[in-house]
């Protein structure tokens, strides 16, 4: 990962900080280089690829994006700190991720949009993400009515934005 210079912002350290930890590289072992995922936060937008296998964090938009995220500021700090302690697994923090995307509460709410097919996302390797998530992230997923690759798929075509 690229070095940047120091912010102010603690939270855009601590994002960076954590797309190089062990447990994101982890996450993110099978993704394509060919990935790109906007999140957007506090009206900032960043972009996350991977480049020889390395996750990077640019405030550039060099590819589109196959996903964009909208997360408000606490939820972002609320992932990251969970993120950042010592026994968490792909399987906790996926879940974490996910009770924020489902939430009806829209002030912890992720809102997401996806600009790629369906191919593109198994071709890029998103699902891998999910796969490395385990057990406990399929569990949490079927409550749900997400009971496999054939649910997701039916919610991307309604979500995937041409």
């Amino acid at each position: 990962m690229k070095k940047k210079r120091k912010t102010g912002d603690d939270w855009e350290d601590r994002l960076e900080g954590f797309l190089s930890s062990p447990l994101a590289l982890k996450a993110s072992s099978g993704l394509s280089d060919q990935i790109s995922i906007a999140l957007h936060v506090e009206g900032k937008d960043f972009f996350f690829g991977r480049e020889k296998g390395e996750n990077t964090l640019s405030r550039v938009e060099a590819i589109k994006p196959d996903v964009h995220f909208w997360a408000p500021l606490s939820t972002l700090r609320h992932i990251l700190t969970v993120a950042e302690l010592p026994d968490t697994g792909i399987a906790t923090l996926g879940v974490a991720i996910f009770e924020h995307i489902f939430t009806k509460d829209e002030t912890k709410k992720i809102k997401f949009r996806v600009d790629t097919g369906f191919l593109g996302l198994w071709s890029k390797g998103y699902f891998s993400v999910l796969k490395a998530g385990g057990p406990e992230v399929a569990s949490y997923l079927a409550r749900f009515g997400f009971n496999g690759l054939g649910a997701i798929k039916e919610v991307l075509k309604k979500t995937i934005r041409s």
